[in-house]
């Protein structure tokens, strides 16, 4: 579903990405790890198309460059924090779904999906943090993408809205959907993927030596076996 070779970026003569390349199966959820800085988003912005990259990458088949409007038509994307204009949480979505082309008459239906269905006329800058990280799934998945690429989206949420969030998207893992997850919080990564790729300095590092589930427990134990 996700294919990237010998992806590179360059911004303002920094090498920020240098020869990534890596594969994520249908159905499969895979975890970008690696500091501040490492080129996880960077990652995510060259599969969106946003940025000019080397190399290549395809969504399902086609070609991020060649084909953007199909590729991206395969995705649904949750940024790190979402931002959304003073409107009502079902009028953000409508806004989004005639941009895309969507059905509309699947929005009462995703915001009961991400426990927002009470919520629907509200304001949303009367969204705590969580609830806008909920509703940014939501606009994610209108149009029904096979693929969901997520950018920290827990790292500002306090710990209910944390385990709020990744309830939504472990029903959405065991749905069948595809899950590319950049996160630090070995938890969360532990909890929703299932192998990880290592990012340092803009490059893959070597495969981890346990699986995510393994080393979140480890690290919770004070690192004993």
């Amino acid at each position: 579903m996700i294919d990237a070779s010998d992806l590179g970026l360059t911004i303002d003569g920094r090498r920020i990405l240098d020869g990534v390349s890596f594969h994520v199966e249908r159905g499969e959820s895979v975890a970008l790890v690696g500091a501040n800085g490492s080129g996880k988003t960077s990652i995510l912005r060259c599969l969106l198309g946003l940025v000019p990259f080397t190399g290549r990458a395809c969504i399902d088949g086609h070609d991020v460059v060649r084909e953007p409007v199909a590729a991206r038509a395969r995705l649904g994307y949750v940024p790190q924090k979402a931002a959304f204009s003073d409107v009502r949480a079902a009028e953000a979505l409508a806004f989004v779904a005639r941009l895309r082309g969507a059905d509309p008459g699947g929005i009462p239906g995703l915001l009961r999906l991400v426990g927002l269905a009470a919520h629907a006329g509200e304001r949303v800058r009367t969204f705590s943090g969580g609830m806008q990280q909920r509703l940014a799934l939501a606009v994610a998945l209108l149009g029904d993408p096979p693929i969901l690429l997520l950018d920290e989206p827990s790292a500002s949420l306090d710990e209910e809205g944390q385990h709020t969030l990744a309830a939504v998207v472990a029903r959405l893992r065991a749905g069948g959907r595809t899950l590319l997850l950049a996160s630090h919080r070995r938890e969360e990564v532990a909890a929703l993927t299932d192998r990880v790729l290592r990012i340092d300095g803009g490059r893959l590092g070597r495969p981890a030596p346990a699986s995510a589930r393994v080393v979140a427990l480890e690290e919770r134990r004070g690192g004993r076996p």
